[in-house]
């Protein structure tokens, strides 16, 4: 499970039951801890538009919002660390909650954006993977004026299409229906430049994450198509995020996914997905 494959979009996540992900109501210390301290350590991803990465040198996002919402239920301040992406997210994992990063610091109470898998959290045994907040998906869009994307996707064959490069868009689209597409795939560092060039018009289409597009359409979407599939041959186009927290620190999991539980049902989840021009969709697993 590598870092690209779940941060910028490989639906690592089918819809399964988290059973025993959290087997047992055990007291631990670590929520005790959190409340005593006054704080709640909350690790996210940087550069990681719309979720969390700075705007003016301030950490904004729709994960970076919802850490503080989850301090404020708890009654402490929300302390952040924002952690680089290693190679893979076992080793995020590992730095971020269970043993810290190689270079020393503390680690944090609990990480955002964790790809929701059971068979990924049963390779996991230091952390504990739940409290999924979101479902995520794969979508595609087009501008109506040079392509129509709601047909069959070999249907633009002949056109600009954008991807993160060493994305599963990228992967998807280069080695499906024969190669047919390979030589219209135009490679971004990031989904985020891919769909500014679609907003320039310096490519037709765009193949990356729904959030991802929404974010960075804007104000600009009405302008767009945008499709949410079929993608024949796509394995998993949807997936959940959720949260770890160390092994032993399950009383804070219990806590935590009660708070975004709550948030989800009193819309106040939806909100903070609405700032950043995103649609909440709620996750199915849990």
């Amino acid at each position: 499970m590598n870092r690209r494959a779940v941060l910028k979009g490989l639906a690592t996540a089918a819809a399964l039951p988290l059973a025993g992900a959290l087997p047992s109501r055990v007291s631990a210390a670590p929520l005790d801890t959190v409340v005593k301290k006054g704080r709640l350590r909350v690790a996210v991803y940087t550069d990681f538009a719309p979720w969390s990465w700075r705007r003016d040198d301030k950490l904004v996002g729709a994960d970076v919002d919802l850490a503080f919402l989850l301090a404020a239920a708890l009654g402490v301040r929300v302390e952040f660390f924002e952690l680089p992406a290693d190679e893979n997210v076992e080793d995020d994992l590992r730095n971020a909650v269970w043993k810290g990063p190689i270079t020393g610091g503390e680690v944090a109470d609990v990480m955002l954006h964790v790809p929701v898998d059971k068979e990924f959290a049963l390779r996991n045994p230091n952390a504990v993977i739940f409290g999924p907040y979101h479902r995520e998906r794969f979508a595609l869009a087009c501008d109506p004026e040079k392509v129509d994307c709601t047909g069959p996707v070999t249907e633009l064959a002949g056109t600009r299409i954008g991807v993160e490069i060493d994305s599963v868009p990228d992967f998807y689209l280069t080695g499906s229906f024969g190669g047919r597409l390979r030589g219209d795939v135009n490679h971004f560092p990031t989904g985020e430049k891919a769909v500014e060039a679609l907003r320039k018009g310096e490519v037709a289409s765009v193949m990356a994450s729904h959030t991802q597009i929404e974010h960075g359409l804007g104000d600009a979407a009405r302008k767009f198509k945008l499709v949410g599939g079929p993608f024949p041959g796509l394995f998993r186009p949807s997936w959940d995020i959720g949260m770890a927290v160390k092994e032993d620190s399950r009383d804070l999991a219990y806590k935590l996914e009660d708070v975004v539980n709550a948030l989800s049902r009193d819309g106040k989840l939806a909100e903070v997905f609405s700032k950043y021009g995103m649609t909440h969709t709620p996750a199915v697993s849990g």
